[in-house]
């Protein structure tokens, strides 16, 4: 079959996949069709698998683009975005389909553009197997070719439009925005993510994507990207006045995190920075630590490293979400996984999927029993309750007349948080290490073990099936006989978690990890003790020897739960390996520029002294006669 333009002449091919209504251009129907081992690879998960074991093949091919093409957590840069459903959304650039399937999930009829014809059509397969489909979601449509052949197909009316990643060269970044701007309703919102041409990582010694040279975009050499103020300009060159900006991060490939001008991170915040999984990188310094001053500086949003615009006409006063931070734990077991986000008014915490309802339930729970365990000390928990979230989020599937299948109340809700303005524990033991008062520390650290050993709920140790299953089968479990034990137990009361009142009261914000079996009080105390020593690593009074002298926590007994973070560990990946794993499981390399430096000065050193050996003559003629230089 074929679509006629207006003059009767043929110009492009379509194909129907399943449901999904597929349109080809002749740019894209005369390309070479050879498929090659990354192709093949996609091409055989997406017909076989469902998006909710892409996971696992994805760690079993090792391969970037697989990983790239398929993996779900690449839509957390859209997925909190508050999306009417039935809205018209045209996606540019959508690939394989990860963020397409997102957008599905929100209900939105959609159109799709991909240059790449092999992608589409998996995008196609995709679709038609997944569970929006099922879910009753409207119409997709596909468009295979480049922009420019395919936009006389697209309507003037969308919604929403998203572009992922697309501007390349300056002429065509502004072509490309002034024509998604006629392509928008007058009150139309276009949500663009692009990367940052200072963002921090290129200058840690990341190399540019596009190029796969160091310092490209810094020097303008190659493909261009584009500084936040240049994006500001090129939107509004092209009709789009109003503009809201968030900073995804680490970047806007996997979000994690996503800030906002209302919510900037803070110093410690952004310690998760070694994301090559595409190539090889140098290490030229500390990201964390220049993040730090960058934050100390309020330049975080010069050096971010990707950018993430709302943006419409003048006066489109819709852009500004209510959100204004989002956080997703999306690297665990999907039971597990869950979104965080922070409005100006409180905080929310909502499963990523149907199979983590279970887990949300069980943190209110967690709060109710926790309150009467901690009610006659000052470690007191931040209130939490059932509430109807936040607008345009995902909801479970709607039936085909638009009416939801379930009543479930946890089904449909998400947990309320009390926003707090306080300083948490992690950023005064922080500021006491700076100032050396580690006498400070100490104090805090025994106030926390004093909390956590007098809490009511305290019982012997039983190796429960609760405890096997989360902490695994203890090899030496003679090691936790006779220890105090709480029931439930916060495994979580780690200084980030917890903030500190204006009245000396300490409010523990995330209980997540509470579980209702016996847990030794001392791993709740050896985690505290841990992370802190793994922020401190070289300073002596911090390391874990000293510091579990200071716990009273026995060598042995520390090698127990040392075991059982592990395990834990392992638990909320849920069988899985985290995508954070990735970089070495694609066998990515980071050169440490100082240690390249101390390894050439004791080479040069060593050189030094076998000149006077003779040898190093004897090298040298060795040398003459291979190369007869």
């Amino acid at each position: 079959m074929h679509i006629q333009n207006n003059t009767g002449q043929m110009y492009m091919k379509s194909e129907t996949i399943g449901t999904v209504r597929l349109y080809i251009s002749k740019q894209a129907d005369c390309a070479p069709q050879t498929l090659g081992e990354d192709d093949r690879q996609l091409q055989q998960i997406v017909q076989n698998y469902r998006e909710d074991e892409y996971h696992s093949q994805i760690t079993l091919c090792k391969n970037w683009t697989v990983m790239y093409q398929l993996a779900e957590s690449r839509a957390n840069i859209i997925e909190w975005l508050e999306i009417p459903r039935y809205a018209k959304v045209l996606e540019i650039g959508a690939g394989c389909g990860t963020i397409t399937s997102a957008l599905r999930k929100k209900g939105a009829g959609l159109t799709c553009q991909d240059e790449n014809l092999h992608y589409c059509r998996l995008n196609a397969i995709r679709q038609d197997r997944s569970s929006a489909r099922e879910a009753g979601s409207r119409e997709l449509t596909i468009y295979a070719g480049p922009f420019e052949e395919c936009e006389a197909q697209f309507a003037d009316d969308y919604d929403v439009i998203v572009c992922m990643d697309a501007l390349l060269t300056e002429e065509k970044a502004q072509t490309l925005l002034a024509s998604l701007r006629r392509h928008l309703k007058p009150e139309g919102m276009l949500v663009l993510a692009a990367k940052n041409k200072f963002g921090l990582k290129y200058w840690a010694g990341n190399r540019e994507p596009h190029t796969d040279q160091y310092f490209a975009g810094l020097e303008n050499a190659g493909v261009r990207l584009y500084s936040g103020k240049r994006l500001q300009q090129l939107l509004e060159q092209t009709g789009f006045d109003s503009q809201e900006c968030y900073y995804p991060y680490p970047d806007e490939r996997f979000a994690l995190e996503i800030y906002s001008d209302r919510h900037l991170p803070k110093k410690g915040d952004l310690n998760y920075n070694i994301v090559n999984y595409e190539g090889d990188r140098f290490l030229l310094f500390d990201e964390q630590k220049v993040f730090d001053s960058i934050i100390e500086e309020g330049q975080f949003p010069f050096f971010a490293n990707a950018y993430l615009f709302l943006a419409g006409a003048k006066g489109r006063a819709q852009l500004k979400q209510e959100t204004v931070y989002v956080r997703y734990a999306t690297d665990r077991g999907r039971e597990h996984a869950v979104c965080t986000q922070i409005t100006e008014h409180a905080v929310y915490k909502r499963p990523m999927y149907a199979e983590g309802t279970a887990h949300i339930r069980h943190l209110y729970e967690a709060y109710e029993k926790l309150e009467k365990q901690y009610g006659q000390t000052k470690l007191k928990f931040n209130r939490c309750a059932w509430a109807a979230g936040l607008s345009g989020q995902n909801r479970l599937p709607l039936d085909a007349a638009g009416k939801d299948e379930s009543d479930s109340r946890e089904e449909h809700e998400c947990l309320r948080f009390e926003l707090l303005y306080a300083h948490t524990l992690q950023e005064q033991v922080e500021q006491a290490v700076a100032q050396g008062e580690l006498k400070k520390v100490f104090d805090i650290l025994h106030r926390m073990m004093q909390y956590i050993r007098n809490g009511s709920g305290q019982t012997p140790f039983q190796m429960t099936e609760g405890f096997q299953k989360v902490f695994g089968s203890i090899p030496d479990v003679q090691a936790l006989e006779g220890t105090a034990c709480s029931d439930p137990a916060d495994i979580d009361l780690i200084l980030p978690n917890i903030f500190i009142g204006e009245d000396g009261t300490w409010q523990v914000i995330d209980y997540e990890w509470t579980f209702f079996f016996p847990v030794p009080r001392n791993f709740i105390i050896y985690r505290t003790l841990f992370f802190l020593n793994h922020e401190n690593p070289r300073l002596e009074a911090l390391s874990m020897e000293h510091l579990l002298k200071l716990a009273e926590i026995a060598p042995k007994e520390a090698a127990v739960y040392a075991q059982m973070e592990q395990a834990f560990q392992q638990y909320v990946a849920g069988g899985l390996i985290p995508y954070r794993e990735m970089v070495n499981l694609l066998g990515r390399r980071f050169i440490d520029i100082v240690q390249l430096q101390q390894d050439y000065d004791r080479i040069a050193a060593q050189n030094e002294l076998l000149k006077g050996q003779g040898i190093w003559k004897a090298a040298r003629k060795i040398k003459r006669k291979l190369t007869g230089n």
